[in-house]
């Protein structure tokens, strides 16, 4: 009777070993894919807006007297939660025969969840049509929808070949900032946590491909 209660303690503990074993290799291999689908969805936006901005162009075709300025490059720093604001030729026409064209004003910004104050969220805005507003008037006809999920950062950097050095911030409608022309470079910084509560932070730089002003005239 001992032998066997000793057999049946041994089998026990050996399936507990091996249980335990079996579990710790499952959470590992569902961290790991966690933290994959979490890095794929971080390069998929940092590549979408890389590419978005690459197209970012200015254009000569405003009257003299005319305040609205209808393509523009604003990039506003606010520590952590900088705003960019840009007309691009990345417009994508969803529907056959729209009256649209692939120019168009697209806005990143970095704001709250609209259920969760204690979660933040990449917001992308864009507008089909040159307005011409401000980038804050754009909230009122452009509705955002969440682009990147759950960061706690976005920070955006322009590259001032006069300066030779990295600029916060980068105002084409200002006279006192960079009017009428482009940065030749911008580093995107997007800092989240990560599955181990450490913060990290994912870096990329894109070039602006169109640096002089086109004349949309000719």
């Amino acid at each position: 009777m001992i032998e066997v209660l000793i057999t049946l303690t041994i089998m026990t503990m050996m399936m507990v070993a091996v249980w335990s074993s079996f579990r710790t290799l499952q959470t590992g291999m569902e961290l790991t894919e966690r933290t994959q689908q979490r890095y794929s969805i971080l390069r998929n936006c940092m590549g979408r807006m890389s590419t978005e901005l690459s197209m970012a162009y200015l254009s000569w075709n405003r009257p003299a007297d005319e305040d609205r300025h209808y393509t523009l490059f604003e990039g506003y720093d606010q520590s952590n939660e900088d705003r960019l604001t840009f007309s691009s030729f990345a417009h994508v026409r969803l529907r056959k025969d729209a009256k649209e064209s692939d120019q168009t004003v697209i806005q990143y910004v970095l704001d709250v969840d609209a259920e969760d104050s204690l979660k933040k969220h990449v917001y992308r805005r864009e507008s089909s049509r040159l307005m011409g507003d401000t980038p804050v008037q754009m909230a009122d006809y452009a509705p955002a929808y969440v682009f990147c999920e759950d960061v706690i950062s976005l920070d955006f950097k322009y590259w001032d070949p006069r300066l030779r050095d990295w600029r916060d911030e980068w105002r084409t409608t200002s006279k006192d900032q960079q009017p009428d022309r482009l940065p030749p470079r911008v580093k995107i910084e997007l800092g989240f946590i990560d599955e181990f509560g450490e913060e990290r932070k994912y870096v990329t730089q894109t070039n602006l491909l169109m640096q002089e002003k086109i004349d949309m005239s000719k």
